[in-house]
């Protein structure tokens, strides 16, 4: 889900489009239905799927995001919310995400990857900490399941869980396409629906014995 939210936050070429369709039809295989936030994932996978000019998303997602990021109707960067640029706090948040990013052992990619507090980005790392939390889980690793689900916790906590309702209610004001429109409600959703299970299983971890 993290990556597919990653993906729809970057600028939406053809290929793009075609990639977060096949991994929505793929989504829908696994259960969602029966999860919490799959009522504000229907609207936006529909109008994902409704897309039939890209050229009028692509001029609207440059409107709405891409505008000189700070320019934007709506920047999709975390300092915008949570800074305040006259007292030198965005360069404060920027120097704390690289010094996450690289206690995680994580390097930004894709297009937007010199803004290290893109909602992208900052999506694509919760991506990247569920990847390995996966592979914890399938080597059986207790120490490092628990590490990851805590730098989970922590970094939706202090990063992005803080500043992302603010973005999407931002988002909300403003006329945009169906697709932005609908892409922030089930953004904001998963996000709130995914603190709360790692929050539940961080509890869990923490209690087992450790791996002998």
């Amino acid at each position: 889900m993290y990556r597919i939210f990653s993906a729809a936050f970057l600028p939406p070429q053809p290929e793009r489009l075609v990639d977060l369709i096949a991994g929505a039809e793929v989504l829908e295989t696994m259960g969602l239905p029966y999860l919490a936030f799959y009522h504000e994932w229907v609207p936006w996978r529909t109008a994902l799927f409704d897309i039939d000019d890209v050229i009028a998303i692509d001029t609207e997602y440059t409107r709405m995001f891409a505008t000189g990021v700070a320019g934007a109707v709506s920047p999709p960067t975390e300092s915008f919310y949570s800074a305040d640029p006259i007292r030198g706090e965005v360069g404060e948040i920027l120097a704390d995400l690289r010094m996450v990013y690289d206690t995680y052992r994580l390097e930004p990619t894709e297009t937007v990857a010199d803004t290290l507090d893109h909602v992208s980005i900052e999506l694509e790392i919760m991506s990247a900490l569920c990847d390995r939390e996966a592979e914890a889980r399938a080597d059986q690793n207790e120490r490092r399941l628990e590490l990851t689900l805590t730098n989970q916790g922590e970094f939706l906590e202090s990063h992005l869980g803080a500043w992302l309702p603010s973005f999407v209610e931002l988002i909300a004001t403003v006329e945009t396409a169906p697709f932005y429109a609908t892409l922030g409600p089930a953004v904001a959703s998963y996000v709130h629906h995914d603190a709360g299970v790692v929050h539940f299983l961080s509890q869990g971890a923490a209690q087992r014995e450790p791996a002998q």
